[in-house]
């Protein structure tokens, strides 16, 4: 099976994944069990320290108080005073951890004083020591066990083993056998004196907080309490006491998940609290749990094949409620799972989902159309061909000649506009910034702007009015800003007025102002912008567009300063200057008597034309780097596009070409790309120059008119493409043109045939009917289903179908759902 198999046989594979999980668990699980401790670790880190049995107490001899009474073994007076004052407050049960060997031929003078401090006190645990031990079927067996002093004193005297088997974790056997006696663990010893209960053979502790949350005594602290006769003693009773040694000398440490060094002897501590609420852990759900989480996996996977859901949503919920439950046992309910039954294959499982990702990444990348290469390869197709026909009309007679020509025409043109398209993807070169000049916001290279500019600089200073003329989108606002800027009323108000887009009976209440009450709505006083403009600059565009009426009020402004506000006599009077514009010839206006020649005389001072951007395309490269700074830095434009911007009339100006700009941005940046391509432009601009793949494809079918082998031998004409592709392409592109027709099929029908064949026709409409009955028989099943779901179970329609053409897809099953 390839490689390509396997991604398809997605289902089979994940599943085979989770078999192969399970028995690399099954026959390697001993090197996993140091992975599955440091995943329990990690829960218990989690949910913290559990509150320890408070009725068990620890008295330990620590460092300290070695140092106070004395060297290690220290008298065993002191465990006999000891069990005195434990019995007087009447606890529960002690425990001497603290093995007692009778080869300490010192302390057998103390001997008999503690055996009969442990008789009377009858609630005493002595510590034996076994030899090595082994687990058989049915019992832990000890080649030897020790028993303390005073057992031999006293055979009645109750031990309990303190050994436990680390393997890796810490098990504690209840009960072993020795030399045919039977002897139980000191901690099992202490619970008979608390209850009793029905147990396994060993427990594995679960060192459920740091031994410090025990209650705790030093042997000196506990012996001041008796000094002093402290009421805290009273509370020792019904307790169970244990005594052991801390001092790290003297005793090994224990490696636990919240102790780095505790005293081994708190390990009893910790099995009798673990025996008392039965929280030991059980491992014997270990395999049950391998076998539980592969299953759940394998059936997850399968109900994902089933109801088409998200394979890596799907798994990332699967793994945390899984993970959550595997929690939740440990933490609750003591369980000892295998973990990595639901880590290993999850980890494995996501492997495989990247790789199928990046190996169905390479696969249609590998397949992917290089439509420049195609391009490249039909263009060199197209001028061997011309050169045939060139040829061949040099040997031709005249008969043949017109029909030559003709055709030699046709190519030269096909293939003038395939170079073209050629360059769509040759970076076009950047100008140097030195070329590009920029004159407060006026972007240009030309010596037409120059001019204007030279005439700015000098027009400014002056108190002057001054009249711009030029075809709208020409920048007539940036001339007049700059002029203000540049003039000695710089510090002062610039207000610009659009008269074109005010109406005639809000134009003078806009400009001079109208006082309450003067006109309905008229409810404040309103400062006009003549007023608002006072020892500034006032831009009146589109001046020519005013009344006569309004014409004669400008006029006595421009001539004296002063004007009314609308519903006042009161005369207001301004200091501006007025700088107009107009994107028509006011001497033809004046002429027709629209435009007082009065005011034209006032406003035209200094003129200053700004030429129409087809006039200095020059200018065209240098804006369009400007335009495109503004939308990002990084992008670049290619060779193609600034042709054709370079060649079009621009009837908006440099307006128009801002706007395209953005637009064109826009597409680039939706398509993944940091160049414009001819593909981001608007249709109006490319004329038909663009040549997308779809393009060759259409125009290769059409040429051999939809025949049955018109798919087979496009795919060869383009490069020995893949007919998948061809067909995929077509498809898209039907679905494409019957969206934009708004669901006409017979249009759509006319507008891919491209011609009045009838054969061609009805060759046409059949293909296009079958790849809608395609979509229509599924979505009419599905009817009353809403369209998301409906697209989920129709995602194979998607399957090999371009990109570009999905939305289209999406709008196809949206009309047919309805």
């Amino acid at each position: 099976m390839n490689l390509a198999a396997l991604i398809k046989n997605k289902t089979l594979v994940r599943t085979a994944i989770v078999v192969l999980s399970f028995l690399i668990l099954s026959l390697f699980k001993d090197s996993f069990v140091p992975l599955n401790l440091f995943t329990e670790k990690i829960f218990s880190k989690i949910k913290g320290e559990a509150a320890p049995d408070s009725n068990i107490v620890l008295i330990h001899i620590s460092a300290s108080d070695l140092e106070n009474i004395g060297p290690w073994p220290i008298k065993r007076s002191y465990y006999a005073l000891l069990i005195n004052k434990l019995t007087i407050k009447e606890v529960k049960a002690i425990g001497l951890e603290v093995f007692l060997s009778a080869k300490f031929i010192s302390q057998t003078v103390y001997d008999n004083l503690l055996t009969n401090e442990i008789i009377k006190s009858n609630r005493v645990t002595l510590s034996s020591v076994a030899g090595n031990i082994i687990q058989s079927d049915e019992y832990f067996l000890s080649d030897s066990l020790s028993y303390p002093s005073s057992k031999l004193l006293d055979e009645k005297i109750k031990t309990g083993h303190i050994n436990y088997v680390e393997d890796p974790t810490i098990k504690v056997p209840l009960e072993l056998k020795a030399d045919g006696v039977t002897e139980k663990a000191f901690s099992y010893q202490l619970i008979e004196n608390v209850g009793t209960r029905s147990y396994p053979k060993s427990i594995d502790v679960n060192f459920i907080s740091s031994w410090k949350s025990l209650k705790n005594y030093s042997l000196l602290d506990f012996h001041d309490l008796i000094q002093s006769e402290s009421d805290e003693l009273n509370n020792l009773k019904d307790k169970v006491v244990i005594i052991g040694v801390s001092d790290p000398q003297i005793t090994q440490g224990l490696s636990t998940n919240f102790d780095e060094d505790a005293p081994a002897f708190t390990l009893h501590a910790f099995a009798l609290d673990n025996l008392i609420h039965q929280r030991y852990f059980r491992d014997d759900y270990k395999f049950a749990s391998t076998i539980f989480f592969s299953f759940i996996f394998i059936l997850v996977i399968w109900l994902q094949k089933k109801f088409n859901v998200k394979v890596t949503s799907l798994l990332s919920a699967l793994f945390m409620l899984v993970i959550l439950f595997a929690f939740t046992l440990h933490v609750f309910f003591y369980l000892r799972l295998d973990y990595w039954a639901i880590l290993l294959p999850a980890i494995l499982l996501l492997l495989y989902q990247l790789l199928s990702e990046l190996t169905e990444k390479k696969l249609e990348l590998a397949g992917a159309i290089d439509e420049a290469q195609i391009l490249k390869s039909l263009l060199s197709s197209k001028e061997s061909e011309l050169l045939t026909f060139q040829k061949e009309l040099e040997l031709s007679g005249k008969e043949k000649a017109v029909e030559l020509t003709k055709k030699i025409a046709s190519l030269e043109s096909e293939i003038s506009r395939m170079k073209k398209v050629a360059e769509d993807d040759t970076e076009s070169e950047v100008i140097p910034p030195v070329e590009i000049k920029n004159f407060h916001s006026i972007v240009y290279k030309s010596k037409a702007m120059q001019n204007v500019v030279e005439l700015i600089q000098k027009t400014a200073p002056e108190e002057a009015n001054v009249l711009i003329t030029g075809e709208s989108g020409t920048g007539k606002e940036l001339v007049a800003q700059a002029i203000h800027k540049l003039s000695k009323r710089n510090r002062n108000n610039f207000v610009a007025v659009n008269c074109g887009a005010i109406s005639e009976t809000l134009l003078e209440s806009e400009l001079f102002g109208h006082v309450k009450g003067s006109f309905t709505g008229a409810v404040t006083d309103k400062i006009g912008r003549f007023e608002a403009a006072d020892n500034g600059t006032i831009f009146l565009d589109e001046i020519a567009e005013t009344s006569e009426n309004f014409q004669v009020k400008l006029l006595r402004v421009l001539q004296s300063g002063e004007f009314e506000k609308v519903g006042s006599s009161k005369t207001t009077k301004v200091n501006i200057r007025v700088v107009a514009a107009t994107n028509k010839k006011l001497e033809f206006t004046v002429k027709e008597k629209k435009f007082r020649e009065d005011l034209y005389y006032r406003l035209n001072v200094i003129r200053i034309d700004l030429p129409p951007l087809r006039d200095r395309k020059e200018d065209i490269e240098s804006l369009v780097r400007h335009f495109l700074s503004i939308e990002s830095m990084e992008f670049k434009i290619s060779k193609a596009v600034l042709d054709v911007l370079m060649s079009y009339k621009w009837n908006g100006n440099v307006r128009e070409l801002e706007s395209v700009i953005k637009r064109a941005v826009i597409f680039a940046k939706s398509a993944g790309r940091n160049m414009l391509q001819l593909n981001d432009l608007p249709d109006e601009i490319v004329k038909g120059l663009k040549l997308n793949f779809e393009d060759l494809v259409l125009d290769s079918l059409r040429q051999k008119k939809f025949s049955h082998s018109s798919i087979v031998e496009t795919a060869k004409e383009l490069g020995d493409v893949n007919r998948t592709t061809i067909s995929e392409n077509f498809r898209g592109l039907v679905f494409k043109i019957l969206v934009e027709n708004n669901f006409n099929f017979d249009k759509t029908l006319a507008d891919i045939a491209c011609t009045d064949d009838s054969e061609v026709f009805d060759r046409l409409q059949t293909k296009m009917q079958t790849f809608l009955n395609n979509i229509i028989e599924p979505v009419s099943e599905l009817k009353g289903d809403d369209y998301d779901s409906v697209r989920k179970k129709l995602s194979s329609k998607y399957k090999n179908l371009p990109q570009k053409f999905h939305s289209y897809l999406d709008e196809v099953i949206r009309h047919y759902l309805k």
